[in-house]
């Protein structure tokens, strides 16, 4: 359980493509670790617009988002939302595909 009691759904764990972050879906949020920056972000469900898979390169594609680990080298999700500094944030789950269909099961 999360730390307000709501229900984890889904986890991908650290590992060297993800710089040992881990990426958590709650039933009332995401949560993604950046140990770069010492920092959780937590992405709300009214907060979330979209959710997507991109494939490296993406250097054009991506100026305005943030990358929490190694998103310009491997197959990574970018998460679109409507509030913050950075719309955008990308980050390399172990598996990109099973984490997106989390998200979009968690979302409706």
């Amino acid at each position: 359980m999360g730390e307000d009691g709501s229900r984890l759904l889904y986890r991908s764990e650290g590992c060297f493509k993800s710089f040992w972050n881990t990426y958590s879906i709650y039933e009332d949020r995401i949560e993604l670790e950046f140990k770069l920056f010492f920092t959780t972000i937590v992405i709300r469900r009214a907060d979330f617009v979209n959710i997507d898979i991109f494939r490296p390169p993406v250097i054009r594609t991506s100026w305005g988002a943030l990358k929490l680990d190694f998103a310009d080298v491997f197959t990574h999700v970018g998460i679109t939302r409507n509030c913050g500094y950075f719309k955008e944030i990308r980050f390399t789950p172990e598996d990109p595909y099973a984490f997106k269909d989390a998200v979009r099961k968690w979302s409706h």
